[in-house]
């Protein structure tokens, strides 16, 4: 829905406009594409227009209606531990800033950073439990590092919010 709020689109511009905002690895296919595009249209969050096109198929182009929008920015709103702890979920969030009022956007960043604090805690105290195997020594400073990377992330964030 959020790739609406910017006006009409067909299917496949949404899926690229996604892979080109969130890189390669938030890969959507049109088996989760377009079922969701189906229940959107069912719960009335979008519409649907035909455009014919000689000697071309027809497309099928989306729109966002107004209870789309109030759907679309609760969705965003809601931000439950169990969400915050998905990276996924979290990197869709701050690609949707600008759609957010910066109390939100605060609230969402201090959510992963509990989350990732957490995380923190846990690998540092696994950390010496496994020193018997050295790989695993390994895969966990790599972990922790990437949450302390993001952790940084997160700071410098909110940094360029004030």
């Amino acid at each position: 829905m959020g790739q609406l709020l910017s006006g009409p689109k067909h299917g496949y511009e949404i899926k690229k406009n996604i892979q080109e905002a969130l890189g390669e690895e938030f890969e959507i296919n049109n088996n989760l594409l377009y079922p969701a595009l189906r229940r959107f249209l069912e719960m009335g969050a979008i519409s649907k227009e035909v455009v014919k096109s000689e000697g071309k198929p027809a497309r099928h182009v989306y729109l966002l209606t107004d209870t789309g929008e109030e759907i679309f920015h609760d969705m965003i709103r809601d931000f439950p531990s169990k969400l915050a702890a998905n990276q996924s979920e979290f990197l869709v969030r701050v690609a949707l800033f600008d759609r957010l009022e910066p109390d939100m956007r605060r609230e969402i960043l201090q959510k992963r950073q509990e989350v990732l604090q957490e995380k923190l805690k846990f690998y540092r105290r696994i950390e010496n439990t496994h020193a018997q195997n050295p790989f695993v020594v390994e895969v966990i400073r790599f972990q922790k590092a990437q949450v302390e990377h993001e952790l940084a992330w997160i700071e410098d964030l909110k940094q360029k919010m004030t």
